[in-house]
């Protein structure tokens, strides 16, 4: 099985910064996990806040055992702040292993992206330097496991190719894995993001409303145009490059592929998450009441992904880009 990453990806590991063990979500451990865990907290005497280490779960798969138990403040129980990190990492369960990574399998192989709501994964694109190229890496866990979107018994995507003697209309075809793989190249070398456009406001609705309930996403500020000019865009082109990466990441192993209308809602998505981008930038100014800068547009892209990966549906942002959400 071949794996596909971005070049600027491909050097990820894991820095421990923590923040998916704080982010509050309810983690599954599998039945299989749960005496390797019970062994590694015996062996290396982790002193646990809170007992037990694992809550019943309501309506969980019969492979999962509970949930893991959270403190007061929402963080893991494994967590130990100014430590390494997780207490269990060698042993922990699927859902924490397979963060950050995305995955799409098709009949050409794994394509690996990362959630960029990881502090590490946001680092990467403003450590990279040079051209973006999508390359042949290694598994992304460190063996064939693999969690995503799968696939690889669909037909390859559609693309809207012009009628003979009718330049204006366009008819859908199904490509050939070879065209996709070179339409994909072709995206992801000449991504980028501009400045705020006039459809931001309406794309970044698009994205909200692939939220499902009861979860909900705050609207664009208040005076975002003012914002922008005032605030965001004297800094903008300063992070031309790593944003040209996060741009990069939207056009590579989307989802949308497969759930949308081919390439034209996998375009669509990448230009829905360059729309979500902008105005996150601009509600950090606007809340930290500064001009824009390193720190606030590290926030930012978070922010998008959070909203984008994590509380958007795939499906539902998939028919937002294929004209069927609002």
């Amino acid at each position: 099985m071949k794996f596909f990453w971005l070049n600027f990806h491909l050097p990820y590991n894991c820095r421990h910064t923590g923040m998916c063990c704080t982010a509050g979500w309810p983690i599954p451990v599998e039945r299989s996990s749960v005496n390797a865990i019970e062994e590694t907290i015996t062996r290396n005497v982790i002193p646990l806040r809170v007992e037990p280490w694992l809550l019943s779960g309501t309506d969980v798969p019969d492979d999962v055992a509970g949930i893991l138990a959270a403190r007061n403040n929402g963080h893991c129980v494994f967590f130990e702040a100014g430590r390494p990190g997780c207490s269990i990492h060698d042993v922990k369960p699927a859902g924490c292993k397979h963060f950050p990574y995305l995955c799409l399998l098709d009949q050409r192989g794994v394509h690996v992206s990362l959630s960029h709501y990881c502090p590490t994964a946001a680092s990467l694109l403003f450590e990279h330097r040079g051209p973006v190229a999508i390359v042949e890496g290694h598994p992304p866990t460190g063996d064939d496991d693999v969690e995503g979107m799968d696939a690889r018994e669909s037909l390859p995507p559609t693309f809207a190719e012009a009628t003979v003697g009718t330049p204006r209309e366009a008819k859908p075809r199904l490509m050939s894995f070879e065209e996709l793989s070179a339409w994909e190249h072709q995206q992801v070398a000449g991504a980028k993001i501009g400045e705020l456009d006039d459809e931001d406001v309406a794309l970044f609705e698009q994205a909200r409303s692939a939220v499902p309930a009861p979860w909900r996403w705050p609207e664009p500020p208040e005076h975002l145009s003012e914002i922008w000019w005032s605030q965001v865009a004297p800094a903008w082109a300063h992070f031309d490059e790593a944003l040209a990466n996060y741009a990069a990441a939207k056009r590579f192993a989307s989802w949308s592929l497969y759930l949308g209308d081919g390439v034209e809602a996998a375009a669509h998505s990448a230009r829905i998450a360059s729309a979500v981008v902008r105005v996150e930038a601009a509600r950090q100014c606007a809340l930290f009441h500064r001009p824009l800068d390193r720190e606030l547009i590290v926030e930012a892209i978070r922010q998008s992904d959070l909203l984008l990966v994590h509380y958007a549906d795939p499906g539902l942002l998939a028919a937002a880009s294929s004209g069927g959400g609002a």
